[in-house]
């Protein structure tokens, strides 16, 4: 009789709280997603921070990217610096920003080609609207800063195949800073 009611006891605590089998953490890592997604970034990087030592890099990458949000580059850059081993493209992606925030262009540009190699048609997982446009376009920008203005001409074309500045033109810094503040408005 005492064994049948310790079986009840602990089926009755699974039952309440729920198999330690996993779930929870999947569940708990969705749940900081959508609050993410909500726009609720303070909330999110609660959570993601909450989940770091049990989920690692994903948590990790989710509470970098909501530092993003939170204008603090500084700690999103040492947060992605962190998840590098992991090679993770929304990592590698957040990354690119912090290095472009952070004045490092060929950082930046490194970063970019890692995540554009692995995913040509790359979408943030926490939020689609970042996509290979936003890398490319830094890693234009990061060209022009610098003074590579060819290899900034051939980054904007993928994202304006229409673009053919004469690259001899005693101008070409100033139309290229043009088109790149364009696109910017267009892409960010």
């Amino acid at each position: 009789m005492k064994i049948n009611a310790l079986w009840f006891i602990m089926l009755t605590a699974f039952w309440i709280n729920g198999c330690p089998n996993g779930s929870k953490k999947d569940v708990s890592l969705t749940q900081a997603k959508n609050v993410f997604k909500s726009g609720d970034y303070e909330a999110a990087l609660v959570l993601y921070e909450d989940l770091i030592e049990t989920e690692g890099s994903a948590a990790r990458i989710g509470a970098a990217w909501c530092y993003i949000r939170l204008n603090d580059y500084a700690t999103a850059n040492t947060y992605f610096s962190l998840s590098a081993d992991d090679s993770l493209v929304d990592g590698y992606a957040g990354w690119t920003f912090t290095a472009w925030a952070a004045n490092s262009p060929q950082v930046a540009i490194e970063r970019a080609n890692f995540v554009l190699r692995k995913n040509a048609a790359y979408a943030l997982s926490l939020d689609s609207r970042v996509n290979a446009n936003h890398l490319i376009w830094i890693q234009a920008s990061s060209y022009f800063q610098l003074g590579n203005y060819t290899a900034s001409v051939e980054k904007i074309k993928l994202l304006d195949a229409s673009f053919n500045p004469n690259l001899n033109a005693e101008n070409i810094s100033q139309l290229i800073a043009e088109k790149l503040q364009v696109l910017g408005a267009v892409h960010f």
